[in-house]
Order: C-alpha cells, then sequence, then structure tokens
C-alpha cells in the first residue's frame, strides 16, 4: 500500500529541519527557504555574508521508501554551482532509529546519474 501524500510530505519537512538544525549545531546561520523555491529547501552562510550555500533536501522515511528516487530531470544538476548540496534518510519510527546523512554536491549527484546504467531512461530508482 502506498503512503499516504501527508506523511510523505511530513517526512520531507522532517528532513529540512533536520538539515536546519545540523548546521545550527555548526554555527552556520540558515533559514528554511519557501516551499518549491527554485529547487532548494535552505540557505545557508555566514554572518558576514561572505559564504553562502543552498541545500536541496531529499529526505526518504524508511517506513515508506527504500531509496532516494531520482529522476532523468535530476541529470541537470551537472551544470550547478559548486555551493549546492543534496541528500537526508529519515531513520525508522518503528525502530527508533536516528536519522542518517549524505553530503553531496548537486553536480556529483548529477554526475552519477549520468553514469548510471539507466540514464536516458524516464524513470529509474
Amino acid at each position: 500500500m502506498p503512503a499516504p501524500q501527508w506523511l510523505k510530505k511530513l517526512g520531507g519537512h522532517a528532513g529540512e529541519l533536520y538539515v536546519a538544525a545540523e548546521l545550527s549545531k555548526r554555527g552556520i546561520a540558515n533559514c528554511l527557504l519557501p516551499e518549491n523555491f527554485s529547487d532548494d529547501d535552505v540557505i545557508g552562510g555566514s554572518k558576514d555574508g561572505s559564504r553562502l550555500c543552498f541545500v536541496q533536501v531529499r529526505s526518504c522515511h524508511p517506513d515508506c521508501a527504500k531509496n532516494f528516487i531520482l529522476r532523468e530531470t535530476d541529470e541537470k544538476w551537472v551544470h550547478s554551482p559548486p555551493n549546492h548540496f543534496v541528500d537526508v534518510w529519515l531513520g525508522s519510527p518503528s525502530r527508533n532509529d536516528p536519522p542518517r546523512y549524505w553530503i553531496a554536491s548537486k553536480k556529483d549527484v548529477g554526475r552519477a546519474c549520468l553514469a548510471h546504467s539507466a540514464h536516458g531512461t524516464a524513470y529509474w530508482e
């Protein structure tokens, strides 16, 4: 049975809040961007404004899916600036797992999409 949309939405929001909390723990000022803001979810940077990063959070709730879904449209990330990042895996609430995260540049994720054996297909996991 597919997961209800509201559960997927909550998982996405939880991932964004988790990333914001991890950035804050490290002393990096950040805030959540409005929903669907130009493919990014969180903006962070130094207080003096000399450094800036954008984060696209891909949350995967293990009770809903076993992996991140990347699509052909994500191949465009190969042209992203070097200050754009992605990915969070939320731990299973039924097993009380902690969240895990990977920090990868969008550029590297785009390259992985292009190198994948399913490159050029409309849908792959």
